[in-house]
């Protein structure tokens, strides 16, 4: 008979920032790691300190006390600080797939520059789990991943043995949609069931039979673990005494304090694979009540996500893709910079940070940070198109604008910039004088064409005359005044990574300006929209021939639970607009388009009812059992819809601007989906996943909202929309819900602490696209790349005078390859040995064939090596395949 082995893992799991500020925390983090040096200095038996999975903690405590540098190494080294592999404990949805690989690539960077990574996917308190990480796992060369959230524990007397989402053991397989399996270690007594140990025998005894009782129901070997620590917890510094107290007390148990590796090689030398279940997928605790598995966070302060979504994109499809080509044309590819943007970003990532589930102070910072990362990448991207644009061979005549873009396909796009002419510079006349002088010049407009001399339809705005400078390489600044116009034109194939150019020539002919029509309806060749006297739309497609009627109504109803939970007020009180009448007029109508403007005002309770929810709050009464009604009195909720269609769009354009000035509501627009079904598709980190409607027998709570990437489609719509996370589908399919704003007052969780600015009193902008499509078939079909390039932003330059020798054709694509249906482009960029990389992944059922121009091999998400020199690959169902150039 094996004896008992309790592992005891010394930790803190370190949330950054939450229920204090960074700073605050950071005063704890530093007092924590000075301990801790010193027990595992002086210390006989306190032989390890797991630091939490994450390095952000440890650059936290170097950037306080950097000459601990060599130090941290040496106990890294020896065995003692175990560290890695990610950079930062990130949420998993709300985080892109690359967000999550650059995220354990610069982890990894970081932790073999200390000598040792702890080799085992670490997800403590992720709020719930993508179903392709034991694909990213094992393609990282990891085969164990731990985790606390996500999966139920049957225990031995529960027999729900064949659910897909619950495991009779706290070991399991764990399979991603492609076929990887990893094994995985769920922490069903949580990340503290070590903690606090008693050196006392007789606290100690009670402590102890009743740990390794709670041990010992779940767990399938007699290897078990035991999390000495939890949030922010102080290190025991009694822990050897308390270890020898336990070895006394219980002789047949071996007490060892351990580390993650030596407990999963432990674990795996006493394995029986065959008694272990097989959890397959995501995993977001779907067998359960359904009260506490956080989904929520997806639609907490709202404007937090699409921050993160616009600058996920922003370096994925613009920053380092332009870099990409730019190092074609001699620019050094910026490496570190391109890491110090995206680590500034992942601060922003962390579970507690992104899902928007801690102070107002904290989510305060975060907008800088935000700013801050839009700075650096904007930066890089204008300076790339700078360097490249002084190289393009241009046409004598007209002002060349060259566009670029990344989306992965070829696509029509409705494009905008700001053009400047007429130049003049400080140098050339005093600066009071250069207003009046432009404004002699006479009117004009602008005729576009592309480098073969087609005209493109282009919308000109006068902006008036404005200020600007350059800022020369080797020179002083140079201030001038120019005249300035907004150019709004529609390329239809941009290429799928690439650049395009164009020409706008200034001609003097003014065109009247057109009256647009009142007729609320809009039609291309592939849509027709019409809009009812309620403010819904009806949307016909003609290529397929689907319709789908009353499109956009919206509802406004009570939440009285808070930053990690909704819960609907006790009174059900619901507003909806299906009877109202807002006003609507016709916004622009062109040649490149229109837009139709509805205006709701919308009478809601300004609140909760304020006595009754104070008072739940004040007796921290647990959000399920809240029965605060809504507050009897009302606002005016002001909401204008943006519909527009442009000439070659396949879909319905809608931006929504809502005032918020109301307190503890949820906000959503609804979409009749036309048929009914069992199951939906939405998009998730490098997959299309599918999700029954209807909830296991174990849910109770009333409603059953989900999280999803880039889109969410049932029936017969699909909507792809910018940063709003949050969606809930009903149980027969028939209608589909999307959250744009949810207004709470209070983080929640473990005690009172309130967060006024969770209330959301801002404008909240919130943009989606309409498709309609037969929903069922989206996987097998070209439109997840599709909604994929749609979603990626442009960027567009007007050239400026340069010496510097062309030598770059006008256009460009530097998308070798074509992918079948089902494929969709993830990444451009190079690996640290500047050989390119471009990754894909597949949302088809079947094998596809991904065919390339050039020789690449198949490398892993790391990027480090690769394997071959193909030019055909066939790509497996669900597999994401990274290619690096030979």
């Amino acid at each position: 008979m094996t004896r008992k082995k309790a592992h005891i893992i010394s930790h803190s799991h370190w949330d950054r920032e939450w229920f204090l500020p960074l700073e605050s925390l950071r005063f704890k983090l530093v007092t924590l790691m000075d301990e801790v040096e010193g027990l595992l200095d002086m210390e006989a038996g306190f032989n390890h300190f797991h630091m939490d999975g994450q390095m952000i903690m440890l650059e936290d405590y170097l950037a306080v006390k950097p000459a601990k540098r060599e130090k941290m190494k040496q106990l890294v080294a020896d065995g003692k600080l175990r560290i890695g592999p990610w950079y930062m404990l990130q949420d998993a949805f709300l985080t892109s797939g690359e967000a999550n690989i650059r995220n354990l690539q610069y982890g990894l960077e970081m932790a073999k520059e200390f000598g040792h990574v702890e080799k085992i996917g670490y997800f403590p308190d992720t709020f719930g789990l993508y179903g392709q990480v034991p694909q990213l796992m094992s393609q990282a060369g990891f085969d164990t991943v731990v985790f606390g959230r996500g999966v139920n524990p049957t225990g031995f007397n529960n027999q729900v043995f064949d659910s897909a989402f619950a495991s009779k053991y706290s070991e399991m397989f764990w399979e991603s949609p492609d076929g990887s399996k990893v094994l995985g270690i769920l922490l069903a007594n949580w990340y503290s069931n070590g903690n606090e140990i008693p050196v006392e025998k007789e606290e100690a005894k009670v402590f102890w039979d009743k740990k390794l009782a709670d041990v010992e129901r779940f767990a399938s070997t007699d290897e078990w673990l035991f999390m000495n620590g939890c949030d922010h917890q102080p290190v025991q510094t009694d822990l050897a005494e308390a270890l020898e107290v336990a070895k006394e007390l219980y002789p047949d148990v071996d007490f060892i304090h351990s580390h993650f590796e030596r407990y999963q090689d432990a674990v795996k030398q006493s394995l029986e694979p065959e008694k272990l279940q097989t959890v397959y997928g995501e995993l977001t605790s779907q067998q359960s009540d359904g009260w506490s598995t956080l989904a929520n966070t997806a639609s907490s302060r709202i404007y937090l996500k699409q921050a993160n979504e616009k600058m996920e994109r922003l370096l994925e499809r613009l920053a380092e893709p332009i870099s990409v080509i730019a190092s074609d044309a001699g620019v050094p590819y910026p490496h570190e910079y391109l890491a110090f943007a995206w680590k500034l970003l992942m601060e922003n990532q962390i579970h507690d940070s992104i899902t928007a589930c801690s102070l107002d102070e904290v989510h305060r910072e975060m907008e800088v940070r935000f700013e801050k990362v839009e700075q650096v990448t904007m930066s890089l991207i204008s300076n790339a198109a700078r360097k490249l644009t002084e190289q393009i061979t241009i046409a004598e005549t007209g002002i060349p604008i060259t566009i670029f873009h990344a989306g992965g396909v070829e696509i029509a796009k409705t494009i905008e910039i700001e053009l400047e002419t007429d130049e003049i510079h400080f140098s050339e006349m005093h600066f009071e004088q250069i207003h009046d002088e432009l404004a002699k010049l006479p009117a004009q407009t602008f005729r576009l064409e592309t480098s073969e001399g087609v005209e493109i339809p282009v919308v000109v705005e006068p902006l008036g005359i404005h200020f600007n400078y350059d800022l020369p390489e080797r020179k002083f600044r140079d201030s001038y005044f120019a005249r300035k116009y907004k150019l709004t034109f529609i390329v239809e194939n941009l290429p799928a990574v690439g650049y395009e150019t164009l020409y706008a020539h200034a001609i003097s002919e003014v065109e009247p300006e057109v009256e647009p029509s009142s007729a609320l309806t809009m039609e291309n060749r592939f849509l027709k929209v019409e809009v009812a006297a309620n403010g819904t739309y009806t949307l016909f497609d003609k290529m397929s021939g689907i319709e789908a009627r009353g499109l956009g109504a919206y509802e406004d109803v009570g939440d009285i639970g808070n930053e990690y939970m909704f819960k609907e007020a006790g009174d059900k009180l619901r507003v909806d607009t299906l009877q109202s009448k807002p006003e609507m007029s016709v916004l622009r109508e062109d040649k490149l388009g229109k837009t139709i403007i509805i205006r709701h005002e919308i009478e809601i309770p300004e609140s909760a009812s304020a006595a009754a929810f104070a008072e739940e709050k004040r007796r921290l009464v647990w959000h399920p059992e809240r029965q605060s009604p809504r507050s009897e009195k009302r606002i005016i909720l002001k909401v204008a819809t943006e519909l527009t269609l442009n000439k070659h769009d396949k879909q319905l354009a809608v931006r929504v601007k809502i005032v918020n000035n109301a307190d503890d509501h949820r906000f959503r627009v609804l979409f009749p989906t036309g048929v009914t079904c069992e199951t939906h598709q939405a998009g998730s980190v490098f997959e299309v996943t599918t999700r029954p409607n209807k909830q296991a027998k174990e849910w109770t709570n009333p409603t059953s909202d989900n999280r999803k990437q880039a889109f969410v489609t049932s029936g017969n719509v699909l909507i792809a929309t910018h940063g709003l996370p949050e969606y809930e589908v009903s149980e027969n399919g028939d209608k589909l819900e999307l959250t744009l704003l949810r207004a709470v007052s209070e983080i929640g969780d473990w005690g009172d602490f309130p967060a006024y600015e969770a209330e959301c009193h801002r404008e909240i902008t919130a943009d989606f696209y309409v498709f309609l499509t037969d929903g069922s078939k989206a996987i097998n079909s070209e439109l997840p790349a599709e909604v994929n390039a749609l979603l990626a932003p442009v960027y567009a330059m007007q050239h400026k005078p340069s010496n510097k020798a062309k030598t770059l054709p006008e256009n460009q694509n530097f998308a070798k390859w074509k992918a079948a249906n089902g494929l969709v482009f993830s990444t451009f960029k190079l690996a640290k040995d500047n050989k390119r990389i471009v990754r894909f992944y597949q949302t088809a059922t079947e094998p596809t064939i991904l065919q390339t121009i050039h020789t690449w091999g198949k490398s892993t998400i790391l990027e480090e090596t690769s394997i071959g020199q193909e030019k055909t690959f066939t790509v497996r169902p669900n597999e994401i395949i990274t290619l690096k150039g030979v």
